[in-house]
């Protein structure tokens, strides 16, 4: 800095001389500028936030595995399958469907979980596309784990006295299933004996009067379950031609009925008086509205 400003005087003085001015010239200090040769504060290295690392899922089981582990469909009995007691479903408006003919449940969404159960893509003994309800998600890896629905039991009934879980659930690679969203849902509300299609705004969007179970023979309450399929079947004359819609309910007081574990579903019924052995008799054109929804739509008996 003092190199360039006596330069500066050195100039002012030379002009001087050159006019013949006698005049005094001052020649102060420049004001300070950066210097180029000290080294200016290092700014602290700003460290980047790590970007959190997904929980581990299950790895997925091998085909050999799979095909040892019990089906999971509406006759079996699945001990380690979840019920209410142990979890807790939660509206989520998606229905997960597998992506492959058999699908591992597990009892844990945590890592080193040992699968319990399979969920097939075919719904057992009518051969048509499975999907089921979305009942929550615990996050990870792949899309993390769902818990889903299931169609199979945990335990037996032993009758009016001992009574039995309606409905079971398990946890599910998100992986292992396409998820989509959903609009529509089925509320029963056993006290009052009345069946309801509402949506996420949680308008009605159908509803009417239906014949339920008897105490001995009660339909299910307090129950999360879904649509697991909806079909004609002739063969069960009383519907006459309307579609039977199969829950993933059972009985929670009967063993069984009519040659099944005591299956709870919607379907049609002439008599307008009486009461079921626990299904949820209803009017043909609510067959036809429950029908046109998706499968794997989440039902709520209240």
């Amino acid at each position: 800095m003092r190199r360039r400003t006596w330069t500066a005087t050195a100039v002012a003085a030379a002009c001087v001389v050159a006019v013949g001015v006698g005049v005094a010239v001052t020649v102060g200090n420049a004001p300070d500028a950066p210097d180029p040769t000290r080294a200016s504060a290092a700014e602290p290295t700003r460290t980047p936030t790590p970007t959190p690392t997904p929980a581990a899922v299950p790895a997925a089981p091998s085909q050999a595995t799979l095909a040892r582990l019990p089906l999971a469909y509406h006759d079996a009995v699945v001990p380690q399958l979840l019920d209410g007691s142990r979890v807790h479903p939660q509206d989520t408006w998606q229905i997960a469907t597998p992506t492959a003919p058999l699908v591992a449940l597990y009892a844990s969404p945590r890592a080193d979980a040992p699968p319990v159960a399979t969920l097939s893509h075919l719904v057992s003994t009518i051969d048509r596309p499975a999907a089921t309800a979305v009942w929550g998600r615990s996050p990870g890896a792949d899309g993390g784990m769902l818990l889903v629905s299931t169609p199979a039991r945990n335990r037996t009934p032993g009758g009016v006295g001992d009574q039995a879980p309606s409905a079971t659930f398990a946890w599910a690679r998100a992986a292992d299933f396409t998820v989509a969203d959903v609009d529509r849902a089925i509320r029963v509300d056993v006290a009052t004996s009345t069946v309801s299609v509402v949506d996420r705004a949680g308008r009605t969007l159908a509803s009417e009067r239906a014949r339920l179970g008897t105490p001995d023979d009660p339909t299910p309450s307090d129950t999360a379950t879904y649509v697991e399929a909806s079909y004609v079947d002739t063969r069960v004359t009383y519907t006459e031609g309307n579609p039977i819609i199969l829950t993933g309910a059972h009985s929670p007081s009967i063993p069984s009925y009519g040659g099944n574990a005591a299956l709870t579903a919607f379907h049609y019924y002439p008599d307008p008086t009486g009461s079921s052995h626990g299904c949820v008799r209803i009017s043909a054109e609510m067959t036809r509205t429950l029908a046109a929804l998706p499968v794997g739509t989440a039902i709520r008996f209240v």
